[in-house]
């Protein structure tokens, strides 16, 4: 590889880890809405009359005396919780897979630049990960999208303690399938993430 492939080589390695920085970005903001809609489910899951209540004085502040169901609030809830929870999933799955392919980069560049190594951002993340960091990690990972399993089956029961008399209810049934989605989604998530891995050290 000639002197001006390299300096073209460099600066795509350069551009990429640019737009990871941007992905880093969208990634903390989703996890950050994310972390606020799981907070307003678990406070309606543990206090729902409260929630009711602060539902419909917050309605009557912003809006005026229009009358807008709990159910239909709950339901846009769950809908939002699971786009952005989609959202969050997508951009973690896209940073784990630019990484890897920094990591490439880096090694292919360094190949043409003995002894120099170049591993700051792919070879470095990977490899020699500080513990804190790790363990950052694996919250984003692991230990939050469980907590969105856990919170998802707590509300599946809050949704049939709600709907008790009436199981048939159009909101019971769009809330529970999105409940599902959200589950489904967490588990292959998960699967992906980490499974996949597991296969090819095996």
């Amino acid at each position: 590889m000639n002197e001006k492939n390299i300096e073209i080589y460099y600066d795509h390695y350069k551009n990429t880890f640019e737009v990871q920085k941007e992905y880093i970005k969208k990634r903390n903001l989703y996890y950050f809405i994310s972390l606020i809609l799981l907070t307003v489910v678990s406070f309606q899951i543990t206090n729902p009359d409260q929630t009711i209540q602060i539902s419909n004085e917050l309605i009557k502040q912003k809006i005026g005396e229009i009358t807008i169901s709990y159910a239909f609030i709950n339901s846009l809830l769950l809908l939002a919780f699971l786009s952005i929870t989609m959202m969050y999933f997508q951009i973690n799955l896209i940073i784990e897979r630019y990484y890897k392919y920094i990591q490439k980069m880096e090694e292919s560049i360094s190949e043409y630049l003995t002894p120099f190594k170049i591993d700051r951002e792919g070879g470095a993340y990977l490899n020699q990960y500080p513990w804190i960091s790790t363990l950052v990690h694996y919250i984003y990972t692991i230990v939050y999208p469980i907590i969105i399993i856990i919170v998802s089956i707590l509300k599946w029961k809050s949704e049939i303690n709600l709907y008790k008399e009436n199981l048939c209810n159009g909101h019971f049934i769009f809330d529970i399938i999105i409940i599902i989605l959200i589950i489904i989604l967490t588990v292959l998530y998960l699967i992906k993430l980490y499974f996949n891995d597991f296969k090819k050290k095996t």
